[in-house]
């Protein structure tokens, strides 16, 4: 079986990133075709450009401590495929992803409206998910929101919620924050309750104008002992690292508290706690300090270097760094070039990475010290000798390689 899911995920991993066709609309097509496995389920619809996956991940936990049977379908995954279908945060097995592979590729679909790598993974999911008889859906956006694969589904969610808007796909999705925020707003339907999370007011105004029910994070005048008062006034603190995580972790519990869910207090706190989430200002090691985040635009770069400024005071890291092309590297760089000692640049394992001399370039032209790495390799060796705190990030493929490498003992780490 294993030899069997190697190729369908090569199959699956080869097929086009856009299609000719938004996602949306590809969607809408293929899950008539499959039985509308959406058609009953209870969903929690998420978007947002940073803090969709860790509120994903704190509903789910929260759901699943109270007794929910929870599916939860994220992206991008950083090891594994299965990473991006859990249900009750177990991944789907080898055998099931196979096999409901074999089922939506089977389906016929004209050329114009051939599903994409996410088409077919979101289909699978949802498929799994009616399988498992899940009591709750934990769906996240790819990209976007109004043409997203993951808007059409037909079943309208219980709540929707919109993570912090920020400048990235930005030929895609706009040029400026409100316009990505009308885009992320597109998964507002009539009726269904709407949580935003912490935005600048212009972005903020542009959703509520969109929304008819509508629960502002920031603006939140609920129970004085609610768990998002607590959050809010900095009494509860999140499982995971960054001041923007308790943004996060409102938005989250904001959202249970309209999903219609039968909730203890006690055990929504318990499911958060244990909550894990690779690749957010992860550390894999102390001494010396080795720490691994997926930030890759301007504003999720902005948060971890705002972390380790005041988790690690006067501290200089050694910044091992990838980054996309499409990316705005100038700002990514910017945004750490104070905390940097110097700079290690490698090219991602992906055809979209910047070259690691040209990415070396780039920073250099910031004002700052770069060495060029052949591969990760040399690149985590250059790290090792320098013998300083190390920082990753600028691509969560990046992260992905190293958690593979951390995984199988090769980097001395403590994860």
């Amino acid at each position: 079986m294993h030899e069997e899911y190697n190729t369908i995920v090569k199959k699956i991993e080869s097929l086009k990133r856009f299609g000719n066709r938004s996602g949306r609309e590809v969607t809408e097509r293929l899950l008539p075709k499959l039985g509308n496995p959406d058609r009953g389920m209870k969903m929690i619809h998420i978007a947002g450009t940073n803090g969709k996956g860790s509120v994903a991940m704190y509903i789910a936990s929260a759901l699943e401590a109270n007794g929910y049977k929870t599916g939860l379908f994220t992206s991008p995954h950083l090891i594994t495929i299965r990473e991006r279908i859990q249900v009750n945060r177990q991944l789907i097995s080898e055998e099931d992803f196979t096999r409901l592979s074999e089922q939506v590729l089977s389906i016929g679909m004209p050329d114009e409206y051939a599903p994409t790598f996410f088409d077919i993974c979101l289909a699978i999911a949802l498929l799994y998910f009616k399988e498992q008889d899940c009591d709750y859906v934990v769906l996240e956006t790819g990209l976007g929101g109004r043409l997203d694969s993951t808007r059409g589904i037909s079943e309208i969610p219980k709540v929707g919620v919109i993570t912090a808007i920020g400048l990235d796909h930005t030929a895609i999705l706009g040029d400026t924050l409100e316009k990505i925020a009308a885009e992320k707003a597109g998964i507002i339907r009539k009726g269904m309750p709407l949580v935003v999370a912490h935005n600048p007011d212009s972005v903020r105004k542009v959703i509520e104008e969109k929304a008819d029910i509508y629960l502002d994070v920031d603006e939140y005048e609920g129970d004085r002992q609610s768990l998002i008062t607590a959050v809010r006034n900095r009494k509860l603190t999140p499982p995971l690292a960054g001041d923007f995580q308790y943004d996060n972790e409102a938005a989250a519990l904001a959202t249970l508290a309209l999903c219609g869910a039968k909730l203890s207090r006690k055990k929504v706190l318990e499911g958060i706690k244990t909550v894990k989430w690779p690749a957010r200002i992860q550390k894999l090691r102390d001494h010396p300090l080795f720490i691994v985040d997926g930030s890759h635009n301007p504003q999720g770069v902005r948060a971890l270097a705002d972390t380790l400024k005041k988790t690690y005071p006067r501290k200089k890291f050694v910044f091992l760094m990838a980054a996309m092309a499409d990316k705005d590297v100038s700002h990514m760089i910017s945004e750490t070039r104070t905390l940097a000692d110097s700079y290690i640049c490698v090219k991602a394992d992906t055809p979209r990475s910047l070259d690691a001399n040209r990415l070396a370039d780039l920073v250099r032209s910031e004002g700052a010290k770069a060495t060029p790495a052949s591969s990760l390799s040399e690149a985590l060796s250059l790290a090792s000798n320098l013998r300083k705190p190390v920082v990753a990030f600028g691509s969560l493929y990046l992260a992905g390689e190293i958690l593979t490498i951390s995984s199988k003992g090769q980097t001395g780490s403590k994860t």
